[in-house]
């Protein structure tokens, strides 16, 4: 058995990590995109500005999350 751990994520360079390494990064990321796009037209509320915003830095904490967890050291 391999007892290697496996990584999504390419290592960090700079801020970021490189494009996902396999198919389980891929899947990371395209679940993220589309719950992103699918909760863009709930986003768009006159009566709750700060709830679009909340939504769009919680979400992207989550991709950060993800990609700090399971990204290459």
């Amino acid at each position: 058995m391999d007892d290697r751990p496996r990584y999504w994520f390419g290592a960090k360079v700079g801020l970021g990590y490189r494009p996902p390494l396999g198919w389980r990064g891929w899947v990371a990321l395209a679940v993220w995109m589309t719950v992103w796009l699918a909760a863009t037209p709930f986003m768009n509320s006159q009566e709750h500005p700060f709830q679009s915003l909340g939504f769009f830095f919680g979400w992207i904490a989550v991709l950060l999350g993800v990609t700090e967890w399971k990204g290459e050291p």
